[in-house]
């Protein structure tokens, strides 16, 4: 017999379970909270940090920073890190210092900084395979990872070096703001990780290439000039007033050496080698001389052209996409390099098959090609100094202070004459060429060579009292830490330069096959040849321009 339980107290095991789930857990019942509440506790602080609007015609976001503020805590190197997904090493933010310029004061001021986001980017100018934009709406300068092929170029052309080249990836990378999270409403990370709210984004007035942006509070000629680009990052604070206006960033004395970037450099010497032996052998026929070894000379400079083609794809991060380059002829002197130095290999090309190939396998043609050749030697030169022109231009258009346009071409274009002179001097002695032919190329070479290192050392001797900074630490770069270097690209253009005057002595009496004739002659142009490639590694381990204090 059963006895039922009276109404209202009998409780399934079900109805338990039921009751059960339907209490919330903690989590539960705070996302409750959040969704219910009519205004979220920090909303405020995040309305500090992004602007409430998205920028108007005319305008774009830009990073303020109050100096006051930063504690250089680098709150804000860790939050870009991790949030990014960097490699060990690789930062987009970086923190620095700027110090009083009287000793006696004491202060100091830290500064983080990033990509400017600039009104007219150096960095998307010079890329040659518009691996950069510039968004419209948000002004906000974006790299294309998946475009970019790893030459490096934008890292010269920000005088604020900003990209920073990543190996493992073999592409350049960089600051975008955290877009993504803008675009949801969300600070970026350096923003949102900044204890202190030292880090904001607004929104700033931006016409004719000019930006509000309002850069550090430096001694003159310290750090790159804001009148380049137009940077928007807006530093702000009492400190940046004119209490002190004497502020220098704390590593303004420092004389590292910088990126000897060997590829370029052999790209160079080689491209420049070949362009001033052809030029030599062309004007020197042109002038009527007998005995000018041009169809030895003309192989020699396409197998230095060759050489330099070779190194140029050894620069490259991603060299399977170097056809990408011709992308920015428009705006960038690398794709225009490509071109003229792909035009006169090319021409190179076609001239020793004209006159070394076809008469060899096909006479006939070889007569009807005949005329032509003059035109083409004469074509070819010319389209190697345009492609030395645009090599100029590639480092002079960058504002580095010690790679002005002046100084660039008088070290390429002198290469270019030096070696190529005495280069045809070798060739010319090697061949049993006439004795003016050979005196010819050695006095152009010589007297080119004597030009070129003395403009050097008085460029080194007024760089150690200039106000620039920049050029003075490339001076002192080279006068305390590269001083050995200095000298021996000196010791070598001599040596190069007597080797052969005793070489043209030693012709006069000896076979040009004799053993030490073309000892002394390999010898001579080896040495002038070092002396060239050390010039080439002291202009770029010597440009050590800091864009921002910590960089």
């Amino acid at each position: 017999m059963s006895t039922s339980a009276p109404e209202g107290s009998l409780r399934l095991l079900v109805d338990e379970v039921l009751a059960e789930q339907a209490q919330l857990s903690a989590v539960e019942r705070f996302a409750l909270s959040q969704n219910t509440s009519a205004r979220p506790a920090l909303e405020p602080w995040y309305e500090e940090l992004i602007p409430a609007a998205r920028p108007g015609a005319g305008e774009q976001y830009a990073f303020r920073v109050d100096l006051d503020a930063c504690t250089g805590c680098k709150a804000c190197v860790t939050a870009c890190h991790s949030l990014n997904g960097l490699d060990e090493g690789e930062t987009w933010r970086k923190v620095g210092l700027l110090v009083a310029g009287d000793a006696a004061d004491g202060a100091q001021q830290t500064v983080t900084g990033a990509c400017h986001h600039c009104a007219d980017p150096g960095c998307m100018k010079g890329c040659p395979v518009r691996a950069y934009e510039k968004d419209e709406t948000t002004g906000i300068v974006r790299h294309l990872d998946d475009q970019c092929i790893g030459c490096k170029y934008c890292t010269l052309t920000c005088p604020y070096d900003v990209p920073q080249y990543n190996e493992r990836l073999g592409i350049v990378r960089k600051c975008d703001m955290c877009t993504g999270r803008l675009e949801q409403g969300e600070a970026p990370a350096c923003v949102q990780g900044c204890p202190n709210g030292a880090i904001s984004i607004e929104v700033v007035p931006v016409a004719g290439g000019e930006a509000a942006g309002a850069m550090l509070p430096t001694a003159p000629e310290t750090l790159a000039s804001a009148s380049t680009t137009g940077p928007t990052t807006r530093y702000v604070g009492d400190r940046r007033s004119a209490e002190r206006p004497w502020w220098r960033p704390a590593d303004l004395d420092a004389i590292e050496p910088g990126d000897a970037h060997w590829p370029l450099a052999i790209l160079l010497v080689c491209t420049q080698l070949s362009v001033g032996l052809f030029s030599a052998l062309i004007a020197m026929t042109a002038l009527g001389f007998e005995g000018v070894p041009l169809t030895t000379g003309s192989i020699a400079a396409l197998s230095f052209a060759l050489v330099g083609q070779g190194a140029a794809f050894a620069h490259l991060g991603r060299p399977q996409y170097a056809f990408r380059a011709l992308l920015g002829l428009r705006t960038s002197w690398m794709s225009r390099e490509i071109v003229a130095l792909g035009a006169y290999f090319s021409l190179l090309a076609g001239y020793v098959a004209a006159t070394v190939f076809v008469p060899a396998v096909f006479p006939d043609l070889a007569t009807t090609l005949l005329p032509l050749v003059p035109a083409l030697g004469v074509s070819t030169a010319l389209a190697g100094w345009v492609g030395v022109v645009t090599s100029i231009m590639i480092y002079g258009v960058t504002g580095r202070p010690s790679w002005t346009i002046r100084r660039t071409a008088l070290r390429f274009a002198g290469a270019a004459v030096v070696t190529g002179s005495l280069g045809a001097c070798a060739l010319s002695l090697l061949a049993g060429s006439p004795l003016p032919v050979s005196l010819g190329f050695f006095g152009f070479g010589a007297i080119a060579t004597i030009a070129v290192v003395v403009a050097e050392a008085r460029h080194r001797a007024r760089d150690l009292r200039a106000p620039n900074a920049a050029r003075k630490r490339a001076a002192r770069i080279e006068s305390e830490r590269l001083g050995e270097r200095v000298r021996l690209r000196t010791i070598a253009a001599a040596l190069g330069v007597a080797g052969l005057a005793l070489a043209i002595g030693l012709a006069q009496t000896t076979a040009a096959s004799s053993p030490i004739l073309m000892l002394v002659v390999a010898g001579a142009f080896a040495s002038s040849l070092v002396a060239t490639i050390t010039e080439r590694n002291l202009f770029f381990v010597t440009e050590a321009s800091r864009g921002m204090p910590g960089v």
